[in-house]
């Protein structure tokens, strides 16, 4: 199908998907910014309580050409409400028409935002941490790394759910096992890598758009990194958790049995979607609290 109609299909199915019913957030609030291409579009989720609140910048999943504010929405929901921190959402900039590194600068920009103006959205500027789901798992330890390399902010977790982290230049044992799917196949990865990637063969050795493939993985924050033992990508996700742990960042990498890619989109009725969801909420509330 044509890009067009490929977006509208992903979207309509995925709002259509119920969030957890006990994860309440007490408000939502869509912001633009100003980002490096221009406006940048944010959604604010703020938990219930007393703040102000840890803030968790997040980026969606959706191969770096589809997907927005809407399409993980539930997704945002719960770690807001599970982790007690305000989650800021990205609306990154999508490929072909804004190809690498559009996607990574704006995470970095809206890190940088968040980490400038916390005050103004109910957090805490001390008390900062990013996930993301997929290419926005990619996308949130290419900030991590940026960040090190800057100086900051700061970062007290990285949570990424099965992000590859890697360029499929390299046939894994999971993506021989499952080139043929469910739901994300081999041919997928390697088509959202073509409409992402200017220049393959340079790019795909930039850790903004391959993060296992930093010269160095010390410094970064505490990590975890959930898996979805039916994908392609698990092999690769799990070795970016292997590489952040032998750097002497603490890691946890959990796979879940049977789950296929994407399956945190499904919180609101998979038992396996809960409990990916509920461990990186842990993890993030266990040190954005210490």
């Amino acid at each position: 199908m044509d890009l067009a109609t490929l977006r509208q299909a992903v979207r309509d199915s995925s709002v259509m998907l119920p969030p957890a019913e006990d994860a309440p957030v007490a408000a939502t609030a869509d912001r633009t910014i100003a980002g490096p291409g221009g406006p940048l579009a944010l959604r604010v989720y703020t938990p219930e309580g007393t703040g102000p609140f840890p803030v968790v910048v997040y980026c969606h999943g959706g191969g770096y050409v589809v997907g927005d504010l809407d399409t993980q929405d539930m997704i945002a929901r719960a770690l807001c409400a599970w982790s007690a921190s305000v989650v800021v959402s990205v609306d990154y900039r999508l490929a072909p028409e804004h190809p690498f590194p559009a996607a990574p600068d704006d995470a970095f920009a809206a890190l940088e935002w968040v980490a400038a103006h916390a005050g103004e959205i109910g957090g805490r500027a001390d008390r900062l941490a990013v996930a993301g789901d997929s290419a926005g798992g990619n996308l949130v330890a290419a900030a991590a790394l940026r960040a090190r390399d800057r100086g900051g902010p700061a970062l007290r977790a990285l949570v990424n759910i099965y992000g590859s982290c890697n360029f499929p230049s390299e046939q894994t044992a999971s993506a021989r096992e499952y080139a043929d799917g469910p739901i994300l196949k081999q041919d997928d990865i390697d088509w959202f890598y073509e409409q992402y990637l200017s220049d393959p063969a340079r790019e795909q050795h930039d850790p903004q758009a391959a993060p296992v493939r930093a010269a160095s993985h010390a410094g970064l924050p505490p990590t975890f990194v959930g898996t979805a033992e039916c994908d392609p990508s698990r092999d690769d996700a799990e070795l970016f958790g292997a590489k952040v742990a032998v750097a002497g960042v603490e890691v946890e990498v959990k796979r879940y049995p049977g789950m296929v890619h994407g399956f945190a989109s499904w919180v609101g009725f998979l038992p396996g979607a809960r409990a990916v969801l509920q461990d990186a909420a842990a993890f993030l509330k266990r040190h954005l609290e210490s």
